[in-house]
């Protein structure tokens, strides 16, 4: 039996279908990542250009459609495409910040999966890069959010306790392996040769606790797109090259 559903959505990915149409990938709460054909929105008439403006990175839109039990496409018809008045005015590099976000979520995102927990933590995130006045600010929100999304993928690591199932110790340096977990940089035969990536135990211990450090942005960096690369395979983020060094 078909059911009608009704989701506040954001645009996570757009691209020109056709003559006048979009294909939009749409980020919700309850059914994930849901790909729709928005037809005529490129046709230059007034009301096509005020669809355009609803279908902006960090614009809330309500959308709805029919819910079949069998469907044959990856694609939803559309019923309802409404503006809704939640929307988070990114500007300059938190704008930056946000595109890259959604290109996370637009690459890693399983479709068609309920996603609420993710989806509320990424408004969080669109909120507090609006409020971001620095570049550390904005890279302690992204790491934050780079952590709730490999959770929900399944991968989130352990961040106090290492390979072996002990308390991580603030004043060694570990090893993380992407199998294996943390390993202490004093007791491994070969540190140089070892495969993973370095991150102190301090800062671990931080991240584990959300405690905000500037030192520590680095090493939490470096981690996190440790991880996300292999999910990420060998395709680059594409607004990774926007930034400033």
């Amino acid at each position: 039996m078909a059911k009608d559903i009704e989701q506040l959505a954001f645009v996570l990915h757009r691209r020109p279908y056709r003559e006048t149409s979009l294909l939009v990938t749409f980020f919700t709460p309850d059914y994930g990542k849901q790909n729709a054909i928005i037809k005529g929105v490129r046709s230059g008439s007034k009301s096509a250009q005020a669809k355009q403006a609803w279908l902006q990175p960090f614009q809330g839109v309500t959308i709805g459609w029919r819910e079949r039990a069998h469907r044959t496409s990856d694609l939803v018809s559309l019923r309802q495409l409404e503006a809704s008045r939640v929307r988070f005015p990114l500007m300059g590099e938190s704008n930056l910040c946000g595109l890259y976000v959604n290109e996370l979520l637009y690459r890693l995102l399983y479709p068609g999966l309920e996603s609420e927990t993710l989806f509320q933590a990424y408004q969080q995130t669109l909120y507090d890069l609006a409020r971001a006045e620095e570049r550390f600010h904005q890279a302690w929100v992204l790491r934050q959010f780079e952590f709730e999304l490999l959770s929900e993928l399944g991968v989130a690591f352990q961040a106090e306790t290492d390979h072996f199932h002990r308390p991580v110790r603030a004043g060694e340096t570990y090893l993380f392996h992407l199998e294996q977990g943390l390993f202490p940089r004093s007791e491994l035969a070969d540190p140089e040769g070892a495969q993973g990536v370095w991150v102190s135990g301090d800062c671990l211990l931080k991240f584990a606790q959300r405690s905000y450090c500037e030192t520590c942005l680095k090493d939490w960096k470096r981690l996190f797109r440790y991880v996300l690369s292999a999910h990420l395979g060998d395709k680059p983020i594409q607004t990774r090259a926007l930034f400033k060094d």
